[in-house]
């Protein structure tokens, strides 16, 4: 039998009642935890969230913070906030993002997916390292998607202004760096440049889940591009409960300290990622680029 990783202190990005990310944060919470730490952008909306938690343990400390991962300055913000009342976090779960709808810029004048998917991620990443270094064996795990098939690794026109938008463009490029393109590039850049530190960082696609909120902002002819790429990609269905079961396993499971920056699907590594995942230079490309953005380079 696999020993389990003891996990004191979680960070859980997108804890929206109903989401893939309350799931997560339910199911984690049978590891008894000593603290939950909440982020997303309403923290009045989290409450049933924390209440759930009680319920499956009274002990376990939640606390949660409002941070709009589409803005820079609420990153930051946050990101302060939560240095200064907590001393550590184990396992940083970058969950949280968004699908669909026309091309939107932030008021950063990033596209909006890219910026909530990736951005904001990458800056409250780097922000809170200072809390996860503290750990004995800190670990990082960015929610991806096999929407990253449809990346390219090419980051050079990440506002699509000299391509045509396209919701599922943007989507699979964030996702190879958070959100999935750039999620998995982004994995790809943390592993290599903090694996000397002792922290594993993973890459996590939890399967197709059309019951998440994440479907929510889809309009009618995307949803129908959307259930199209699933057919077209043989993919199964998941509930909510089997759509967490790869986020634990790349929690607790200590045997993948040896496979640090890892794409992992149906709890195991998979060697199943886009050509745009493969490309040399795209992780440190996105890692520069993801400097530019914030106004704000970070060196191990």
């Amino acid at each position: 039998m696999t020993p389990v990783r003891l996990l004191l202190v979680v960070l859980v990005t997108g804890p929206s009642p109903s989401s893939i990310g309350e799931a997560t944060i339910l199911a984690l919470a049978a590891a008894h935890p000593a603290k939950f730490i909440l982020v997303g952008r309403t923290p009045a909306k989290y409450a049933p969230v924390a209440d759930a938690v009680k319920k499956v343990n009274a002990e376990i400390d939640v606390r949660v913070y409002g941070i709009d991962l589409s803005s820079i300055a609420s990153v930051r913000d946050g990101a302060s906030k939560i240095i200064s009342e907590n001393d550590w976090i184990d396992v940083l779960i970058n969950n949280a993002g968004i699908m669909g709808g026309p091309l939107t810029k932030t008021k950063d004048g990033i596209e909006k997916g890219f910026a909530t998917n990736h951005i904001g991620h990458f800056l409250l990443t780097n922000k809170l390292m200072a809390l996860l270094l503290k750990s004995d064996e800190p670990r990082i795990i960015n929610v991806s998607s096999l929407g990253h098939m449809s990346g390219t690794g090419d980051y050079s026109d990440y506002n699509f202004e000299k391509t045509a938008y396209s919701w599922h463009a943007a989507y699979g490029q964030s996702k190879l760096a958070h959100n999935p393109q750039a999620n998995i590039h982004f994995t790809y850049a943390l592993a290599k440049k903090l694996a000397p530190r002792g922290v594993t960082s993973l890459a996590v696609h939890p399967g197709t889940i059309y019951a998440t909120n994440i479907f929510a902002t889809l309009e009618p002819q995307e949803d129908a591009e959307l259930r199209g790429f699933i057919t077209a990609t043989g993919s199964k269905l998941k509930s909510l409960e089997e759509g967490t079961a790869t986020t634990i396993f790349a929690a607790l499971d200590p045997n993948l300290r040896e496979h640090n920056g890892a794409y992992l699907a149906d709890c195991q590594v998979s060697e199943t990622t886009g050509p745009g995942a493969k490309v040399p230079d795209a992780p440190e490309n996105l890692w520069k680029l993801s400097e530019t953005l914030v106004g704000e380079t970070f060196a191990y």
